[in-house]
């Protein structure tokens, strides 16, 4: 049983153990009564429901085709699958903010200042905003990006055309 003093006649070890006491209470209970989730901000899309689009329609069936699966209505970070029905060659570009791939299937090599990075199917890679890269992507590959301040593309030689349906790494 305890009592108002210890041992000693001090109370110091109580408190200490009562305000312990409270204070774990306390996290439990603010993980236990998080505010509700507002159904809006779940965002559930299976395949059937995503809108798919070309990104190059000037290239017929050779465009690389994506989705959009959710943009961040404040920061407007976007988040995206794209498929690679042939391979293509992605030129020389940055974004503003940070860029990262998750490969569903296929690969990407990416280079940058003459080093690739060859993320292979199920692999992910982080580029830090303003990192200067290009990309070869071979047929069949899919991958999920995410762009911190939207789907923005500083192309620094001009965007992926026909020259660059087919072209695959070069060899090093």
């Amino acid at each position: 049983m305890l009592g108002a003093q210890e041992e000693g006649g001090s109370t110091m070890g109580l408190k200490y153990r009562a305000n312990a006491l409270l204070a774990g209470g306390g996290l439990l209970a603010g993980a236990l009564f998080q505010p509700a989730v507002a159904a809006n901000d779940i965002v559930l899309k299976n395949r059937e429901d995503m809108k798919w689009e070309k990104m190059l329609p000037e290239l017929g069936a050779d465009s690389p085709v994506y989705t959009i699966l959710r943009v961040d209505p404040g920061s407007k970070a976007t988040t995206l699958m794209i498929e690679f029905p042939k391979a293509m060659h992605i030129p020389k570009h940055t974004h503003e903010k940070s860029e990262t791939h998750i490969i569903l299937g296929g690969a990407h090599l990416f280079e940058h200042g003459g080093q690739q990075y060859d993320v292979k199917e199920h692999g992910y890679i982080y580029m830090p905003g303003k990192f200067e890269h290009e990309a070869w992507v071979p047929a069949g590959s899919k991958a999920v990006i995410i762009l911190e301040d939207g789907w923005k593309v500083d192309w620094l030689d001009g965007g992926p055309t026909a020259k660059d349906v087919g072209k695959g790494a070069p060899v090093r």
